[in-house]
């Protein structure tokens, strides 16, 4: 499953802390296996255990980073429908700021003028998010500019207003313009 596709959060939340589990119970058989066969802690199977930390960690910290923000449910995906059979439709991305500060967006609709997007943690900044999605479009030469919204019905009536069908001329662009906020996405 790729960045962008409704239930991207919740598979790499599950992804990230399986391997966090599999890697800590690699260290644990490891360090209990040549402590069971040499009665040291000082042994060959120290090595692997120690080198197994390191993914560990990794893990550890990319699914911490994610934990607090979540797929949306399934039946605010499904008003979305149309747009996402379209190609407009962006899903479960965490928009990453040149600071390294994180914005949920669950879902986002580009369309040949812009991108509309939903946040829906009232307490974080949306104008980070903003900032770094217009930046990037305009850096890569896209004429386009984003607008996210706090609440869930301001970014349905918006969304109403935008036709789910894109008309040929526009394509390119809006795949750019997905592209672009794709590469600030985790």
């Amino acid at each position: 499953m790729e960045k962008g596709q409704y239930g991207y959060m919740k598979r790499r939340k599950d992804h990230n802390f399986r391997f966090t589990l599999f890697c800590a119970a690699l260290v644990l058989a490891f360090a209990v296996a040549g402590f069971l066969i040499w009665h040291t802690r000082f042994n060959y199977l120290m090595i692997p255990a120690m080198l197994c930390v390191i993914p560990m960690a990794n893990f550890a910290v990319s699914f911490l980073a994610i934990s607090k923000y979540f797929t949306p449910p399934e039946e605010l995906h499904e008003m979305l429908s149309s747009y996402e059979k379209a190609g407009l439709l962006l899903c479960d991305m965490v928009i990453v700021d040149d600071k390294g500060g994180r914005t949920g967006l669950p879902f986002a609709v580009v369309y040949k003028n812009g991108v509309v997007a939903w946040q829906a943690n009232a307490k974080e900044k949306k104008d980070a998010a903003e900032i770094t999605i217009n930046s990037t479009l305009k850096r890569r030469g896209i004429p386009m500019r984003a607008k996210i919204y706090k609440d869930w019905q301001d970014f349905m009536d918006r969304v109403q207003e935008i036709e789910p069908v894109l008309e040929d001329e526009y394509v390119r662009r809006v795949e750019l313009a997905r592209e672009a906020v794709l590469s600030v996405s985790m």
